[in-house]
């Protein structure tokens, strides 16, 4: 029993280490949280404060059958009913994506760094890195969830729906937890951890698709737990029983990984990477060629997934704007959203406002590309060659400037065939989405430019650019629903960018923004050059 307890030894620490290191990036996401749930409540009170209009809204969502693949079926016309609707899978979607990078980054990106075999070395157990990262997580959900459910019930919605709906969505980002405690212990690489979490991620998104709720095969969402979700109905039933489903499977998934865990070696997994050849490539002959061989996976991965995207919002384009014309009040936020044009129009620049910043991952991921090599030592071998770090530098940077512009060119081609070959209007609509489209690419290089002055600069502030892309998704979601001030609206460079679909025309505020993204990224490949690597 004393050997057993010994592999625990130290979890407090551990702990204490978790929070130390991510003491601002915790808070941050915290509060993220908490304004975006509390925030699409506090807007549907300002928009749909009359009962016979919250009515009119839940019939007209009730019928479209687009909005319930997507979104699930409204279960009830209050203000609690409509803000767990349209948070439900949204939110949990992000507390996944949280639960899932902070799970890897304390655990196998920990092994792969040599940090956990230096500290297993000495008092601390083989199992407390584990237990201290599933504590953290799942604890950061939970406060999370909370403090959502506080949050509401101050708007004045029912108390105990309020905790049900935060405490769902806490449920969600345990479960993505216990799962990526199994994936870190079956995978070797943080990378091969990350891709076969946001591969479930989305294969579950799928199969809450093909189950929707008026289907043939509504059975289906019981695979998911985004259906899951869905079926704890907070604020019309609170079926409370449904979180029994979630708390089985991350029990016995935290188990499962503690069993795993005590089967492999530190610093491998159970499903062992295939080794390489004895040779490299040909192709791999300067520093362009081995960015493109680290990069390419996530560039196809992305490409692959707005291409199924855009098709699926082309799709849906009609459908969505019949159901807008016979509803004032959504006429209302669609415009507020997406500017004063024709109802169409209105909802291609809604939807390119809401993607702007998801595209803005991927800039950032590819520019930290240079961060999680340099962490892993790998930089410092290429850089003793005779590859130049400037060299090194643009060689990643090239794919975090001219990546999501192909990303946004495939999406906006999907999207644009696929609406325009409906309509019959091809020969319009493609042009307009495509150049709609490639106007965010200056406000995505400016997070490329936060991501490459941070990692410049000082490296280990580098995963601030998320507070910063969150901060901007924050500024834009709510900004002109509360009525923001505009130098506040302006710290966002996605409000400068010009809608075309909205009436408006490019400006002198895009030079500034494509200036002042590339002095960032300049500022920051200077700070590269005069930093010592690992510093």
């Amino acid at each position: 029993m004393s050997l057993e307890m010994d592999n625990f030894a130290g979890t407090g620490a551990m702990i204490w280490l978790i929070l130390r290191r991510d003491k601002i990036i915790l808070p941050i996401f915290i509060l993220f949280m908490i304004i975006l749930v509390v925030g699409v409540a506090a807007s549907f009170q300002n928009l749909y404060p009359d009962e016979a209009v919250r009515q009119a809204f839940y019939l007209q969502m009730q019928n479209n059958p687009s909005i319930v693949v997507i979104l699930g079926a409204v279960l009830d016309p209050s203000i609690g009913g409509l803000t767990a609707w349209r948070t439900g899978i949204f939110s949990s979607l992000i507390l996944g994506l949280l639960s899932i990078f902070l799970m890897i980054r304390h655990t196998r990106s920990e092994e792969r760094k040599g940090r956990l075999e230096l500290l297993n070395s000495t008092a601390v157990g083989k199992q407390a890195a584990l237990t201290a990262a599933l504590i953290t997580t799942f604890g950061l959900n939970l406060i999370i969830g909370i403090l959502i459910g506080a949050g509401l019930s101050l708007l004045g919605l029912d108390l105990f729906s309020s905790l049900v709906l935060g405490l769902t969505l806490a449920a969600f980002g345990c479960l993505f937890a216990a799962i990526t405690s199994v994936a870190v212990q079956l995978t070797e690489s943080s990378g091969d951890a990350r891709y076969l979490m946001f591969s479930l991620l989305a294969g579950f998104f799928v199969i809450r698709i093909l189950g929707w709720d008026d289907g043939d095969y509504s059975w289906l969402s019981w695979l998911s737990p985004y259906g899951w979700v869905h079926y704890v109905q907070p604020f019309a039933g609170d079926k409370l029983w449904v979180l029994g489903i979630f708390t089985v499977f991350i029990a016995g998934l935290t188990v499962c990984a503690y069993w795993l865990s005590s089967l492999r070696d530190l610093g491998v997994g159970i499903i062992s990477q295939r080794p390489g050849p004895n040779r490299a490539s040909k192709n791999l002959r300067n520093s362009f060629a081995l960015a493109w061989r680290l990069h390419r996976g996530m560039l196809i991965f992305w490409i692959i997934l707005f291409a199924l995207m855009g098709t699926m919002l082309g799709f849906m384009a009609q459908s969505v704007t019949d159901i807008i014309i016979t509803n004032p009040q959504f006429v209302i936020l669609i415009s507020q959203l997406g500017g004063n044009a024709g109802i169409m129009d209105s909802y291609f620049a809604m939807v390119l406002a809401f993607l702007g910043e998801i595209f803005a991952i991927y800039a950032i991921l590819a520019t930290l590309k240079l961060q999680s090599q340099e962490s892993k030592k790998y930089s410092e071998l290429i850089l003793t060659n005779s590859v130049k770090r400037s060299q090194w530098a643009l060689s990643n940077l090239i794919f975090a400037v001219l990546g999501p512009a192909l990303i946004m060119i495939i999406f906006a081609l999907s999207c644009g065939l696929t609406y325009g070959l409906s309509a019959d209007n091809l020969s319009e609509i493609l042009p307009r989405i495509l150049e709609a489209s490639l106007l965010y690419l200056p406000a995505i290089w400016v997070l490329t430019g936060i991501s490459m002055l941070l990692f410049g600069l000082k490296p280990h502030l580098a995963s601030l650019s998320w507070a910063a892309l969150g901060l901007f998704f924050i500024i834009d979601l709510i900004g002109e629903i509360f009525d923001f001030s505009p130098w506040i609206k302006d710290l966002s460079p996605f409000t400068q960018v010009p809608k075309l679909f909205a009436g408006d025309t490019i400006g002198w505020s895009l030079i500034l923004v494509i200036a002042l993204a590339f002095s960032l990224i300049i500022l920051g490949i200077a700070g590269y050059q005069r930093r010592d690597i690992n510093s």
